[in-house]
């Protein structure tokens, strides 16, 4: 449940925050070309504070490092740097960001004031903010920038050779991704990744068949970290969003045709169904909503960048994770789990408990087992759990991670309780009459969702790794 509604000590709090900082600036994004590396450096200031934050990219070669000057990649490396700055925002709220914006154009600065409330819904559910108060929050260009028109003229610089770029987490989803576009007759894929431990860089390195490896290192200030500890407000922010900048950015500076991210119809569900008149989803940076959002800033203020897409965005989850099903050694490999940031399990979370569903009611109880090294079905304290995911009556909100729908954990628990195993952590959800009513398993894997952004070259390729 939101905090701060019923809490007038930290309703006093942001409202102290608000009025002794202003105005947040993004002093400037710039962008250095160093050998086979670009280094992003950003400068954000509130009040008397000062932030320093930069990212590498990794892995591109002399050529195309060189490009990062170019109109396009300038205008990315500001967009990054919007984005990445509500990382920082959010620990004071101020009334006003005011960003370098490349451009004077009155319609960008539009479309980031539509981005925000809900790039931001789940800090602001979970923290008790209203948000809709007049003058909440206005996005403005820095009044020291002039105008400029430069980037009306940009052409395309795509390489004609060029693969598609990955972006790849090293979980079950990009897995799903890379397997599902490959091109028989040319193979070879280029991924991205992002802070990738040792086993999240050898999956795709089995797999790249002469493509490239680019990675983005990218570390939160330690100054951050201190006032979140210290109580300023802190809380999601909109992390996919930044990756499919950077992975535009990338793929600009590569000549990549199109950048495919692994995201899916299962994205699209909200996690609350209203708070002061809004949805809040906690992915949806990864939802149809957005991506056509983000196609429509790319079309008209980055041109000659690459097509982001998300290929299996008409699939659910189970489609998706069924789609392995050729490839269980490499899914085995796979890990979602966020607490242990991708080494192993961690067994208590809501993406383990759904991963082990998932995997229990596609390929049997063993082989989730093996996988998540634990049977999460004999641990009833996951019971409260599995009820939240199910969107059972009383049991809270669906938990604020990336699983299925609820009509997917329904269908599942429903698949799972027909193994006739003792199932504590299922219990209460089999004896409800929602998850008794639930589409059987074999109708959802049927489904077939929106497919207006799905490159019409990557349809039949989808379709056939989901066996429809």
């Amino acid at each position: 449940m939101p905090l701060l509604a019923s809490d007038p000590a930290l309703n006093e709090q942001l409202g102290h925050l608000r009025d002794s900082h202003p105005v947040f600036r993004v002093e400037h994004a710039r962008a250095a070309a160093d050998g086979e590396t670009v280094r992003l450096e950003f400068r954000f200031t509130c009040g008397e504070t000062t932030f320093d934050p930069s990212v590498e990219l990794a892995g591109l070669r002399p050529e195309e490092v060189a490009r990062v000057s170019a109109p396009t990649a300038r205008r990315l490396v500001r967009a990054l740097a919007i984005v990445e700055a509500f990382s920082y925002w959010k620990a004071f709220c101020s009334p006003v960001i005011e960003a370098a914006l490349p451009s004077a154009d009155p319609a960008e600065t539009a479309w980031w004031e539509s981005f925000w409330p809900q790039a931001m819904g789940e800090f602001f559910y979970r923290n008790g903010i209203d948000f809709t108060t007049p003058g909440f929050l206005r996005i403005t260009a820095s009044p020291s920038l002039a105008p400029t028109s430069e980037f009306a003229s940009a052409l395309s610089s795509h390489d004609a050779d060029a693969p598609p770029l990955v972006m790849f987490s090293g979980g079950k989803d990009s897995l799903a991704l890379a397997y599902a576009v490959r091109d028989a007759a040319a193979p070879a894929t280029d991924f991205f990744l992002y802070n990738p431990t040792e086993g999240q860089r050898a999956l795709p390195e089995s797999m790249a068949d002469g493509g490239r490896i680019i990675e983005v290192r990218r570390q939160v200030l330690p100054e951050l970290l201190a006032l979140n500890a210290s109580g300023h407000p802190n809380g999601h922010t909109p992390y996919s969003a930044y990756l499919a900048l950077a992975a535009l950015l990338v793929g600009s500076l590569r000549g990549s045709p199109m950048v495919l991210a692994g995201n899916s119809r299962s994205d699209d569900e909200p996690n609350v169904g209203s708070y002061l008149g809004t949805p809040v989803n906690h992915q949806w940076t990864k939802s149809h909503e957005f991506e056509a959002a983000l196609g429509t800033y790319r079309d008209r203020w980055l041109p000659g960048a690459p097509l982001y897409s998300s290929p299996l965005r008409p699939l659910l989850e189970l489609q998706i994770i069924r789609s392995l099903e050729p490839h269980m050694d490499a899914y085995l490999k796979t890990a979602s789990c966020n607490k242990t940031k991708g080494l192993g399990w961690c067994r208590k979370c809501a993406k383990c408990a759904w991963v082990f569903l998932a995997t229990s009611s596609l390929f049997g109880h063993d082989l989730a087992v093996s996988k998540a090294g634990g049977d999460l079905f004999a641990d009833p304290e996951l019971s409260g759990l599995y009820e939240a995911m199910a969107g059972l009556p009383g049991a809270g909100d669906k938990p604020f991670e990336c699983t299925g729908t609820e009509e997917e954990v329904r269908s599942a628990i429903q698949t799972a309780g027909q193994h006739g195993f003792h199932l504590p952590a299922l219990a209460t959800c089999l004896r409800d009459p929602a998850v008794q009513a639930a589409r059987p398993l074999d109708v959802l894997l049927k489904y077939w969702g929106q497919d207006d952004l799905l490159p019409a070259a990557l349809k039949a390729r989808v379709r056939r790794a989901a066996h429809l």
